[in-house]
């Protein structure tokens, strides 16, 4: 019997172990109070940087605006496809630190976010290392759960409107991969998703 509860303690440990390793922030997320979904992406390293996750809001219930922003000429903004998660770097197997911006104050926190075993990002912030608070949100996996995203996708050539992505997000554009000059069966390298050529431009300036 011993030999069975040990047993069972280490395939319990190398189970968790295997979900930390798996970990993926990176997808559509639902906020606690189900007002607005949030996009992770993982966009490429700069120059001796590593890749980092950003996290924008990507639907909202309600249109809002940065109101709160201490920045004059940033309070009249949308909030749809602000940067909330900012510049989040994998610190530990199932951990990636930066930043988080709280619109309801207008202000930048410390932040980590992590998945646990049920599929949940835990968002957790701090100010001053001090006060501390945060909440789970819910991994979107249905083409319709609200809210929905309210950007159309832009328009392609010729004036036809591009397809929707999967969870009503926009397709990106410009994507498709690169396959001029590479040899047979070569694989081409997955490419960023457009939110990353601007998303650093994009930080609240608080």
């Amino acid at each position: 019997m011993r030999t069975l509860v040990l047993s069972g303690t280490f395939l319990l440990a190398a189970t968790v172990g295997a979900a930390a390793q798996t970990a993926d922030p990176v997808g559509e997320w639902l906020v606690k109070e189900g007002t607005a979904r949030i996009k992770v992406v993982s966009c490429p390293p700069g120059p001796g940087q590593p890749a980092a996750l950003w996290g924008v809001i990507w639907a909202e219930t309600k249109p809002g605006i940065d109101e709160k922003n201490p920045d004059p000429s940033q309070k009249n903004r949308p909030m749809l496809g602000m940067p909330i998660l900012i510049d989040m770097k994998q610190t530990q197997p199932n951990r990636w630190d930066g930043k988080i911006y709280d619109a309801t104050r207008g202000s930048l926190f410390d932040s980590h976010i992590s998945v646990n075993r049920s599929d949940m990002l835990e968002v957790r912030g701090c100010v001053a290392g001090i006060f501390c608070g945060g909440e789970d949100w819910k991994r979107v996996t249905g083409t319709n759960t609200p809210p929905l995203a309210q950007l159309p996708p832009p328009p392609t050539k010729g004036g036809a409107m591009a397809p929707q992505a999967k969870g009503g997000s926009m397709a990106p554009q410009g994507m498709a991969p690169q396959t001029k000059g590479m040899s047979k069966g070569a694989a081409a390298a997955p490419a960023a998703d457009p939110i990353c050529s601007n998303v650093a431009s994009l930080v609240p300036r608080t």
